[in-house]
């Protein structure tokens, strides 16, 4: 077992631009002893360093079972900028994996919702693509439903993807706003909008959420005026993680580290201290 602690070497194999400012990075883990007993679950984040620079938390965007470890990274401060100046072949800093990932072992026989916001797709992806490759996430006869918003046609990650989601997924995709020559056809409107296109079986629903907090907070709401129990529905949070243990106290939020404790919850774990400003 390696030292989390301790900032591995990683080499960029290949990387896939999926909207103007946000791109997928394939690493493969130079080290072989450290390969090997490489383990992660879905849901789960790692601290990518470039040297000079710093590190900044990002969620894994592969399934377990896929070749390439991918991180889908949003050009927003000095890591991630220094990050999309880089290209294959070059060699970064990687520590991890850390948190908590999202819930498999509550799934058997119960109807999986994934709601996603922006970015918020790319923690989730490992979800869509771990089902994928499995298929046995969920019982025979259950549902599996994907919801995903975007400010626009552009905007939307994975849209090549998207075709192949619907093999196992009912996928349902909304932007805010859409210019006419983008020909969008989809839906218009936030990803709330979504949830009066399917009928939820809200007593063997479970859902995984992932977005801007304000996203996060109305898909909340609608599950449960829709019935779906708050011990079903979980939410990945973004928080300022630095030491990626819970000992710096930068991911503070209330009693918990987001980096520990989380990244994601159950919505009861956390009901009263989502919306507080500061926190």
């Amino acid at each position: 077992m390696h030292d989390k602690s301790i900032p591995f070497e990683a080499a960029i194999k290949w990387i896939k631009k999926e909207t103007r400012d946000t791109a997928t990075y394939a690493l493969k883990v130079k080290s072989r002893d450290i390969q090997k007993g490489y383990r992660f679950i879905p849901g789960q984040f790692n601290m990518l360093y470039v040297p000079g620079i710093g590190e900044a938390p990002v969620s894994i965007s592969s399934a377990p079972s896929d070749q390439d470890l991918m991180h889908t990274v949003r050009v927003a401060g000095d890591v991630t900028t220094a990050l999309s100046h880089l290209k294959a072949g070059d060699v970064i800093g990687m520590r991890g994996p850390f948190g908590r990932g999202w819930p498999f072992e509550e799934t058997g026989g119960l109807d999986i919702l994934i709601v996603a916001g922006g970015l918020g797709i790319a923690p989730l992806r490992s979800v869509v693509r771990h089902i994928l490759r499995t298929k046995k996430m969920a019982g025979a006869h259950s549902r599996r439903m994907l919801f995903y918003g975007a400010k626009t046609p552009k905007d939307i990650i994975f849209r090549n993807e998207f075709p192949r989601y619907r093999e196992v997924f009912e996928v349902l995709l909304t932007v805010d706003r859409a210019d006419p020559e983008e020909r969008w056809r989809g839906e218009t409107g936030l990803v709330t909008k979504l949830f009066d296109r399917a009928a939820l079986d809200s007593l063997r629903t479970i859902a995984f959420v992932c977005g801007p907090e304000v996203m996060m907070q109305t898909s909340v709401r609608e599950l449960i005026l829709r019935g779906v129990p708050e011990e079903r529905i979980f939410l990945s949070l973004e928080r300022n993680m630095n030491c990626g243990v819970g000992l710096c106290g930068h991911c503070f939020f209330g009693p918990k580290f987001v980096c520990r404790d989380g990244p994601v919850f159950r919505f009861s774990e956390i009901e009263g201290l989502m919306g507080i400003k500061e926190l």
